[in-house]
């Protein structure tokens, strides 16, 4: 009976965990932020290191060590950092397919938690239309009042993982 309880509880909370971003939206994440095994400051003045982790939101970067990093501690880094945006998409919205998720967890993690939740995006994810939703990255591609280059690209990359069956 005890082990019964325990594989019970265990895929209670598996299955409350939500999902994980996959491989796709890994490399897609990767790509559109692209590598830094040093610090630097990014397009908005934030100092970032690996995979676009902006040290502001993340203890100031104090608990990092030594850099450069490897790109195995940039991975590691990076999907550190995911598990914020990973949950925000899981608790806003189900029943996306893996691709779905993917895209929305790297518009997420670029853009942030409240930007999603009130995106239309979401809003036509939550409508059961998907066509209207993958149309709605294109919106997302401007900064401080100017469309930039990197983030069309990068919603267009959204826009595509979140078409792919």
């Amino acid at each position: 009976m005890a082990k019964q309880l325990i594989v019970l509880f265990a895929l209670v909370a598996y299955a409350s965990a939500g999902m994980k971003i996959g491989n796709g939206g890994l490399d897609l994440l990767k790509f559109s932020e692209g590598w830094r095994a040093d610090y630097y400051i990014d397009q908005i003045g934030l100092k970032t290191i690996g995979y676009g982790h902006a040290c502001v939101w993340h203890n100031n970067c104090n608990d990092i060590g030594k850099t450069p990093l490897t790109q195995q501690q940039g991975v590691d880094l990076l999907k550190k950092d995911l598990v914020e945006y990973e949950n925000c998409v899981n608790n806003a919205v189900s029943g996306l397919n893996q691709n779905q998720f993917d895209a929305c967890v790297d518009f997420t993690f670029n853009m942030g938690c409240q930007a999603f939740q009130t995106s239309d995006i979401l809003k036509n994810i939550k409508a059961k239309n998907m066509q209207a939703a993958a149309n709605s990255f294109d919106k997302y591609n401007v900064a401080a009042g100017q469309v930039i280059e990197g983030l069309t690209v990068r919603r267009a990359n959204d826009k595509k993982l979140f078409l792919k069956k």
